[in-house]
């Protein structure tokens, strides 16, 4: 019997086995993805590769969307149920599945990340100024053209002709996102950061630091981070992922929903050329607002973390 046979193990087996579960549940994924474009798609990406560059052709968007969600399963949302399946007696339990959420919890969560976007876009415009010192100009480069390659394909995947593709980006961008990274970064990795150091404060934040830093958009480094450590804490604080899954979800979807009913706006790096009194002021209030109703949650909750 394979379930929690890893209960008793140290950490370090438990870190290791937890990499291992995540790369060959990636890769076995990925290579059937493959399969499924060769065969089902009719693009041959095997030996040519250079099809899937050209962002303008929808065919090429449609496989890109493909491997979104493929990989998205690979990585974030199968590993942490195999995992917490071979180290806990209960995957609810080990993950935080089991609690449902209360309703006050759940609206003050809501009204925190929707207050907490002017703040991250504030965030973001900050974080556009970053610059590396001039003997890593080349790197610095590099960054910069990855962010916007990253940005334009965001843009991409945003656009939707219809309704189908509208439901469509909701599950692929806001909701599977939102499920898999909470599971993975805040259900399983924050867990065993706090099993490894004992310090919760330190696995929340080594946890959000992963969480953005796997994105590599180095230019949405810090508000990415900062939401990181917002999901880390409503999960410490209301004891249920459902809270961040949630949250998670509802900041993608605004996104999501931008990117249909105001197809002209850019909602990618936007801030950096919006910035103004105005914007700053917003970010201000929002983060006050957010904030709020995060000590709300944790005042109730009455946890001393």
């Amino acid at each position: 019997m394979l379930k929690g046979i890893l209960y008793n193990s140290s950490i370090s087996v438990k870190f290791l086995l937890s990499l291992f579960v995540i790369f060959i549940s990636f890769l076995f994924l990925y290579v059937v993805g493959i399969v499924i474009v060769q065969l089902g798609f009719g693009v041959d990406i095997i030996h040519h590769p250079e099809l899937l560059q050209d962002l303008t052709k929808p065919g090429t968007i449609k496989v890109l969307k493909f491997f979104q969600l493929v990989q998205s399963f690979g990585l974030f949302v199968l590993p942490p149920f195999i995992i917490g399946f071979l180290m806990y007696y209960s995957v609810k339990d080990f993950l935080r599945l089991h609690r449902i959420p209360s309703m006050y919890y759940l609206i003050l969560a809501v009204v925190a990340v929707l207050s907490f976007i002017p703040f991250t876009n504030l965030l973001s415009y900050i974080n556009s100024y970053m610059s590396f010192p001039s003997f890593m100009k080349g790197v610095e480069e590099w960054m910069r053209t990855s962010e916007e390659n990253a940005g334009q394909l965001t843009m991409f995947f945003l656009k939707a002709d219809s309704w189908i593709d509208f439901l469509y980006n909701i599950i692929l961008i806001a909701a599977i996102p939102a499920i898999g990274e909470e599971l993975l970064f805040r259900g399983l990795l924050q867990r065993l950061f706090t099993e490894w150091t004992q310090k919760v404060h330190l696995s929340i934040w080594i946890s959000a630091i992963l969480f953005s830093a796997i994105h590599f958009q180095f230019y949405g480094f810090i508000p990415r981070l900062f939401l990181g450590v917002v999901f880390g804490y409503l999960l410490e604080y209301t004891g249920t992922i459902w809270i961040p899954i949630i949250s998670h979800f509802i900041n993608n979807l605004v996104g999501v929903m931008i990117g249909y009913f105001l197809p002209n706006e850019n909602v990618v790096n936007s801030i950096s050329s919006q910035i103004n009194i105005v914007s700053v002021i917003y970010g201000v209030l929002g983060g006050i607002i957010g904030f709020f109703c995060v000590w709300l949650i944790a005042r109730k909750a009455n946890r001393v973390l």
